[in-house]
């Protein structure tokens, strides 16, 4: 008994000195919200010297948003995928790039500047540190008729380029 009871006071007290996950952290559930409020056909603004459409619906039940990108470059078409989900109370994407790897970023949002920041966590199909991949993503939430990405690409492990976006919903 006496051994019983030892066990017991150790777990409760690991128990009790067991950090507890912040969960207003990032506003996951207010961010997914935000992106499900996309759903709809966009096209690249006037500014934009290349035309680029996104489509985003929604699926799994309502628990994803599917972001289908589409562009022409050099006369061949350029597609890319990317699916945002709540992993827990936290708002994540997967970016499934035409460089031919796949980075998972967790998000944040800020309610009062009415942006969804997204950095890094993990990546697959990157044979180096090196090699090109998305790193940032950031998301402004103009009106319900426009919104801004601004893209980051690092490649030797430093930022290389941004692609600043503003898209137009168009239905």
């Amino acid at each position: 008994m006496n051994s019983l009871t030892k066990t017991l006071g150790v777990l409760v007290l690991s128990i009790g000195i067991m950090p507890i996950p912040n969960s207003a952290a990032g506003n996951g559930a207010e961010a997914f919200e935000k992106l499900k409020s996309l759903v709809g056909h966009w096209e690249t603004d006037k500014t934009n010297m290349n035309k680029a459409t996104l489509d985003l619906e929604l699926t799994s039940g309502g628990t994803a948003v599917l972001e289908k990108f589409h562009m022409v470059d050099n006369d061949k078409p350029v597609e890319m995928t990317t699916l945002y989900y709540l992993d827990g109370d936290q708002v994540k994407l997967t970016h499934y790039c035409m460089a031919g790897n796949q980075p998972t970023m967790k998000g944040s949002y800020a309610p009062e500047s009415k942006t969804l920041t997204f950095d890094l966590v993990s990546i697959s199909n990157l044979k180096t540190p090196n090699d090109g991949h998305m790193h940032h993503a950031t998301y402004t939430f103009i009106d319900n008729d426009h919104f801004k990405t601004t893209w980051t690409f690092r490649k030797e492990q430093k930022d290389a380029f941004t692609e600043d976006v503003t898209y137009v919903r168009t239905k």
